[in-house]
Parts: C-alpha cells; sequence; structure tokens
C-alpha cells in the first residue's frame, strides 16, 4: 500500500483481539462503555490457525478502522522455544500485513511479560518489536510508563495512560457481614482474611500460608480463606499440601461464578493480594469494587490504584514485610481505610475510561495512513 491514504469512518469501527470475556470482565465493560461512547466494536469468531488477526479483518463484512490488541498469549504459544519462536514470528508478521491494509492498531500492555512465561527472554523480545509496530500502546498506570518504555524500547510519547474501571456492574452488590459469612457456613466471630482470584504462583500463595502458619499467635481467631480455580492440578495440589494442619486455614479450590462472588467478598474482613510479581491486578479492582481494605506489595501499578487507600501496602524487598501488614490490620482503624478504598475506586469511572480511549481512536483514524512505523 502507497504513499498515504485517510481513512476516517464514524462511528469508528473496532476490532478487539483476543477475545478474553469469558476468564475476565474487563472487556466487556470497555466494550460497553465505548458504545455508549458512540465506537462501535467487535469481537472476532471461529477458529483460524494461520494469520488470525489478518484474516479476522479481511473475512468480516464489516471494515475496520482499528485494530485493539490485548494479551498476546494465544498468539504466542509453544512448550519449546523452537516452536514458540515460529508463532512470535507469525504474530508480529501478522500485525504487520493488518497495519499494511490500513489499520490502526493499538495494544493495551496488561503485563511485562506473560504471567508464568517459560521463556521470558523471547517474549520481551516479542514485545519490543511489537511496540514498534503498532501505532499506540496503552498502559494503566502512570507510575509504570518510564519502566515499561525503556523495557521495550520505545518512545514515551507513542503511549497513553488509561486506568482499569471498577468492577461494580459485573458482580452483585455486597450484602451484610454476617449473612454471607452464614451463607458460606463460615465462623461469625474472628477477621477473615481473602484470597480470590485464579491461583497461580506469581501471586505468592504459597508464601502467605507459610507466613499464616508461622504465626499462629497472630491470628488465633482469625480465617485464610483462599478460593479460586488452581492454574493446574499439580499446582493446586502443592497448595492443599501446604494447607494441610494449618489453623485457620481454608482452601477452596473451586471456580466462583460471578453470582456468588458478592459471597465472599461480603465476608471478608481484608482482601490480601501478595504478588511476587505485577503489572496491572484486576484482582485489586475487584476488591476495590467491594471497597476492601487491601494487602499487597508496592509493586507495579498497585500503589497508584490504590492511591490515599495504601495503609496495608508492603515493601516486596522486605523479609517480613507481608507479616508487618498482616499485624498491622490487626490494629487499624479498616472502617476508615474501606471509605478510602471507596472513594478511590469512585474514581475509576468507565466513561471517563471510555472518553479516552475513544479520543486515542479517533486520533489515529484522523490521520493520514503511513507505512512507517515507529
Amino acid at each position: 500500500m502507497s504513499g498515504e491514504t485517510s481513512r476516517v469512518s464514524s462511528p469508528i469501527q473496532v476490532l478487539m483481539m483476543p477475545d478474553y470475556r469469558i476468564d475476565n470482565p474487563y472487556q466487556t465493560l470497555l466494550a460497553q462503555a465505548l458504545e455508549s461512547n458512540g465506537v462501535q466494536v467487535h469481537f472476532p469468531w471461529g477458529y483460524r490457525r494461520v494469520f488470525p488477526i489478518f484474516r479476522a479483518v479481511k473475512t468480516s463484512p464489516q471494515p475496520f478502522d482499528v485494530l485493539h490488541l490485548h494479551w498476546l498469549s494465544p498468539y504466542t504459544k509453544g512448550e519449546r522455544w523452537l516452536v514458540k519462536f515460529v508463532y512470535s514470528v507469525k504474530f508480529l508478521i501478522d500485525v504487520l500485513i493488518t497495519r499494511w491494509i490500513g489499520v490502526r492498531v493499538v495494544w493495551t500492555v496488561h503485563n511485562r511479560i506473560s504471567h508464568d512465561a517459560k521463556f521470558p527472554g523471547l517474549d520481551l523480545w516479542t514485545r519490543r518489536i511489537l511496540a514498534q509496530l503498532v501505532d499506540r500502546i496503552i498502559l494503566h498506570h502512570h507510575s509504570i510508563l518510564e519502566a515499561i518504555a525503556q523495557d521495550y524500547w520505545f518512545n514515551i510519547a507513542k503511549a497513553s495512560v488509561v486506568p482499569i474501571g471498577h468492577y461494580r456492574s459485573v458482580y452483585p452488590p455486597p450484602i451484610d457481614e454476617q449473612s454471607a459469612r452464614n451463607k458460606l457456613g463460615l465462623s461469625l466471630t474472628g477477621r477473615i482474611y481473602l484470597h480470590q482470584g485464579i491461583l497461580r504462583p506469581y501471586k505468592g500463595i504459597e508464601h502467605l500460608i507459610k507466613v499464616w502458619a508461622e504465626n499462629p499467635d497472630i491470628f488465633e481467631d482469625d480465617i485464610l480463606l483462599i478460593v479460586g480455580k488452581p492454574l493446574n492440578l499439580a499446582y493446586g495440589k502443592q497448595l492443599m499440601q501446604l494447607a494441610i494442619g494449618v489453623k485457620g486455614v481454608i482452601l477452596c479450590p473451586e471456580f466462583v461464578e460471578d453470582d456468588r462472588m458478592h459471597f465472599f467478598f461480603s465476608s471478608a474482613t481484608v482482601v490480601v493480594l501478595p504478588f511476587e510479581k505485577i503489572l496491572t491486578s484486576s484482582s485489586l479492582v475487584v476488591a476495590m469494587s467491594y471497597s476492601k481494605p487491601i494487602i499487597a506489595p508496592k509493586l507495579g501499578g498497585i500503589p497508584e490504584t490504590l492511591g490515599r487507600a495504601d495503609s496495608l501496602l508492603y515493601d516486596p524487598s522486605h523479609e517480613k514485610g507481608l507479616l508487618l501488614s498482616l499485624k498491622k490490620s490487626t490494629h487499624i482503624d479498616l472502617k476508615q481505610l474501606s471509605q478510602l478504598v471507596t472513594e478511590r475506586c469512585n474514581q475509576l469511572d468507565w466513561s471517563k475510561i471510555s472518553e479516552t480511549t475513544t479520543r486515542i481512536y479517533q486520533n489515529l483514524a484522523s490521520r493520514p495512513y503511513q507505512t512507517k512505523w515507529t
């Protein structure tokens, strides 16, 4: 495709890939907010093995102005290095030819490299090239912008910061704490420390169980409730072995349906997210959506997301950082902290997010198309 061609359509047509709406409500909420702002959002359908992005664009009866990429793992799979390298190259070519036919490409970076990446060097290499190919990069936090720009080798001016919105409309509203505990068959006394979400090694669950087991005097009447589907059977068994015999630990290795989520968060006193590494966390925003005080490390965008509601954050480099925050939670004013979480969550409004994202699309669609990338 030669020279410059202007492609501006009204309303703007956006293709979001991959489609992770079943596993994470983020894309559903973003799409709904964008559509209320006049943007038409589409998701791919069917399975395409070769160049799935380009083929999704070409086979659609609807021409697209913008391709909005999110997670990369479906396109860069492979258990062996060579296989993953081939898939990664195919993915980058897929993005390149999609851009060559005049579709603008936006990429939202949800993690520095894929969680549990087997070949982190290859994953980072792929992301560095992708950062050069796309027209615009979206990050969720100002605090990580410079570090990601350095990691991915792109000019910071190429990126925009758009936060994750709250999840209040996704799950049922909170109910009375005692009613929730009754519903789950939990003790009506003592504090409940909740960890909820897919159980994966990078989330620091093993360390959390270890700290709890080594300090029974602090949590004598309390419960550590760990709920979520394990990454795989082997990891689920590993956690079960750690939890066996530890007083107060209840491990429920099961997927929580959306219509039951409010029981767990309503019963909880504090939410514990002891990540070992993290860039952006939907689990954090879910906890905020239920106004829960949160124990977490000062990693990635967590401090920026919580703002003034950061009283229980800890230094991840401190050997006893998690323990100190757990101890602190036993004597600070949790109701006041909960109010600060609520106030901060109020700022994560999807209408504002959709306005910012729409402007990004509009700016790209209104510019003459060029085959050169930066």
